[in-house]
């Protein structure tokens, strides 16, 4: 199994997006910073849905590999969009 965005669960705050995601009983916040959003859509909560299975694979693996920032969260920047 491997985490999933909950539906409805995707929100803009200032420069950054945060999903909560899913995997079981287990609810994980991940966090996309400003320079990993797509750049060229009108709607960025479009373009995040768009994008999402992306940033779905991303998410799992650095949740998988522990690599939480120090609040928990799982944070998405664009070294991680370029390295994908």
């Amino acid at each position: 199994m491997s985490l999933a965005t909950v539906p409805g669960k995707i929100r803009l705050y200032g420069s950054h997006a945060v999903l909560v995601m899913t995997e079981g009983s287990l609810h994980q916040t991940v966090c996309i910073s400003d320079d990993a959003l797509p750049a060229d859509e009108g709607d960025v909560i479009q373009g995040i849905l768009r994008y999402l299975p992306m940033y779905e694979c991303i998410a799992d693996r650095k949740f998988s590999e522990g690599q939480l920032a120090y609040d928990g969260r799982v944070w998405i920047t664009s070294s991680d969009i370029t390295s994908h």
